[in-house]
């Protein structure tokens, strides 16, 4: 009797320790893929660059004695190249590369934050105005080839763009002969390079014909460099291994 009762104390002991081992194991490889994401995704992100400089708007509607009367602006520029993984074996087809959850994490001192997708008009990218602008998210289709105007992406990658502006930073008036649109107008309002630093993050979908979904987050520091000074600065990053892409059900 006390032998029968030994043993069964000895299985459930084993079962606890068995049951307690699973859950280990399962709670290890869910900390491992929330660190690491997708081992082999069909598509990756492979390339993020940003352009920042500063803008003047001409107010046209306002008539003034002045030769410029501009709104001035300061805009970063982000395109995010998609491309195909090369270890990855299987055929796949991208339906839709989408940004959304945009988020300002660190808000500049001054000015407002808007986003803008590419206009449809010839011979310019944007147009900072309310019929380009991103309220929840963009999506770009995928397509035989890529085409920024139509927000289309080929479907076995290519590159996607938008805007983040910082707006609302005063009205320069001026009798100059030229005036040089970039970032250093930013100078001549007194606005300082630390009023405008930001960050802001936002995530980007990979959304595949066979309706798997990859979706991995962005942070960007913004301008990418005192534009003040410089007029226009580049930023350009091919290594993205902190951006991790995991599986999306939604």
């Amino acid at each position: 009797m006390q032998d029968q009762i030994i043993k069964k104390i000895i299985r459930i002991f084993i079962t606890i320790l068995i049951t307690i081992l699973i859950a280990t194991i399962i709670a290890l490889l869910i900390l491992k893929y929330n660190v690491e994401g997708e081992d082999n995704v069909p598509f990756e992100l492979s390339k993020i660059m940003v352009i920042s400089t500063g803008e003047g708007k001409d107010l046209q509607e306002e008539q003034t004695e002045n030769k410029w009367n501009l709104e001035i602006l300061q805009n970063n520029d982000i395109y995010l190249e998609i491309s195909k993984n090369k270890n990855y074996e299987e055929i796949e087809i991208i339906d839709k590369i989408i940004i959304d959850n945009l988020q300002v994490v660190e808000a500049p001192n001054i000015g407002t934050i808007k986003l803008y997708k590419p206009t449809q008009k010839e011979n310019v990218t944007y147009e900072n105005n309310e019929e380009n602008e991103i309220k929840e998210k963009l999506e770009y289709t995928g397509k035989e080839s890529t085409s920024i105007k139509n927000l289309e992406i080929a479907n076995q990658g290519g590159l996607i763009l938008f805007r983040y502006a910082i707006e609302d930073l005063g009205i320069y008036t001026s009798d100059a002969d030229e005036v040089k649109h970039d970032g250093t107008l930013l100078k001549a309002q007194n606005i300082e390079y630390k009023d405008l630093q930001c960050k802001i993050s936002f995530d980007i979908s990979i959304k595949l014909k066979s309706d798997m979904i990859y979706t991995g987050t962005v942070t960007l520091d913004l301008p990418t460099g005192n534009i003040i000074e410089e007029g226009t600065s580049h930023y350009e990053k091919t290594d993205l291994k902190e951006i991790i892409f995991r599986r999306n059900l939604r």
